[in-house]
Formats: structure tokens, sequence, C-alpha cells
């Protein structure tokens, strides 16, 4: 786990849960808020708490961040007040995502993707102890169809102009190129994948995968385990980590570089 400091100000923005879930997090080539390039998980990270409305008692709104340790002090930093009460969750703010594809799904066998982000990002629209973090991202997708999710026995609901697109996989290590794109047409994700096979078959069976999104450590999972990567997928849902939908998949055709001429 990344070394996470914050200062006493900090701390006291937070509150218990806030200085819980801030710290609790491996920066996985996270984007540091002062000079945007990455945070690497051995490098120490000090988290800066962007807020408005500083001056009021109650509805502040913090935006939490991290940045290098030499970049930018741990800090409360004061931000105008938006218009609205709480700021764009966007799902690329400050976020690089690591997307991973699975097949074991509870006790059944459907296509599964799981959005990670590298380094989440919190808004807190309370103060002091009694407050609690959300997650921006899954703030954001929980606002455009997406539901909570408690148990995996069955997948959850479809989330309506959904779109995401692969391309056939290919080279021994069979990458795809995968592209996730919300109701509004926004880039929710553009990447690479390394389905297995019966993530294929089931996309072209079914026409949609299940996608999750939240922090569950699927990194340090070897691509090929199965089994441990349903293991933190239940834990992660049991655990209320999880948000979820099925979206609609379409194949692209071949990843493979197009012979000249």
């Amino acid at each position: 786990m990344t070394d996470i400091r914050m200062s006493p100000d900090v701390r006291a923005a937070l509150g218990p849960d806030g200085v819980a879930k801030a710290g609790a997090v491996t920066l996985n080539n996270a984007i540091c808020l002062g000079c945007e390039k990455k945070i690497h998980p051995s490098e120490p990270a000090n988290v800066v708490v962007r807020i408005a409305g500083l001056g009021r008692a109650t509805g502040r709104v913090a935006h939490v961040r991290y940045a290098h340790a030499h970049c930018h002090a741990s800090a409360v930093v004061e931000i105008p007040d938006a218009r609205s009460p709480m700021p764009p969750a966007a799902a690329d703010d400050g976020m690089a995502m690591r997307m991973t594809a699975a097949v074991e799904h509870g006790r059944s066998v459907l296509p599964t993707l799981i959005a990670e982000p590298e380094a989440p990002v919190y808004l807190n629209t309370g103060t002091g102890a009694g407050s609690e973090l959300l997650d921006v991202l899954a703030s954001r997708v929980l606002a455009r169809g997406f539901s909570p999710v408690g148990r995996m026995r069955q997948a959850p609901a479809h989330a309506d102009r959904w779109l995401a697109t692969y391309s056939t996989p290919a080279g021994p290590d069979r990458i795809a190129q995968l592209t996730v794109m919300e109701p509004d047409g926004t880039l929710f994700y553009t990447g690479t994948i390394a389905p297995p096979p019966q993530w294929t078959a089931g996309v072209e069976q079914y026409g949609w995968s299940v996608i999750y999104v939240g922090k569950i450590g699927l990194a340090g999972i070897p691509g090929s385990d199965q089994k441990a990567k349903n293991r933190l997928m239940r834990e992660a849902a049991a655990a209320g980590r999880f948000v979820g939908a099925r979206i609609a998949v379409h194949h692209l055709g071949s990843s493979a570089s197009r012979p000249a001429g």
C-alpha cells in the first residue's frame, strides 16, 4: 500500500471515515495534482483536500486528491463555490483506470468487466467527524443508470445507452482494444484488456457484459487466476464497494495491424 500522508488540518476536515478511505489506497500510476505526472506505488503521496465553501459551517464540498510529496503539501485548500452543490464527477478527473475482463460471476459464468480507478477521487458533502466520503466515479455512474451491488447472485440491471466496443483479441496474450462510452457520448474508458475466451463467447451470445466500478485490487492477481478474481469481486460486493450494470457490447473486428498498401 502507498505511504499516504495527511496533515492535521486534512484529518480534521475529513473526519474518521474520510481519513480511513483516503488512506486505504494503493496509487498505481495515479496522476499527481501538482505536476500532473504519475504517482508510482513506491512513492509517498500527500492528500490534498480542495474545499468549496470553506467558511460555511455545513454543506461544504470537499474534493480529495493526491500529490507527490515534493509537489504539493498535504493541506486544505479553498476553491470558489460551485453553482451546484457538487462539482462534476468526471470519470477522467485526475484518474487513470484499469479495466479487467473476467467470466466467473458468483456461481454463474457471465462476461464481466471491472473498472478500477488507479487512485480514487472522493467528494465529501459533510464536515468533520460526521462526514462521509463519496467516490467520484461511483457517484457519476450511479447517476447514469448503474446500481449499488450487495451480492453477486445475478447480473445487475441494464443501463440504457451505454456502449462498449472491442476488437478481436490478438497475439499470445490475447490483447483486445476496448472502448466504453457513456449515454451522452462521453468517453468512459479506452484501452486494452486481455479477455479470456469465455468472455468473448459470452458477449457474442448475450450482446452485453456486466460492468462493475470499484477499487478492489485486481492488479496483483495473475490474469489466469479467475478464482482469485471471483473471490475479490464477491468480497467487494459484500462490503458495498461495487456499483454495477449490464451494458451493450459490440465487436469491431481484429486488433492486429492492417497490412500496408
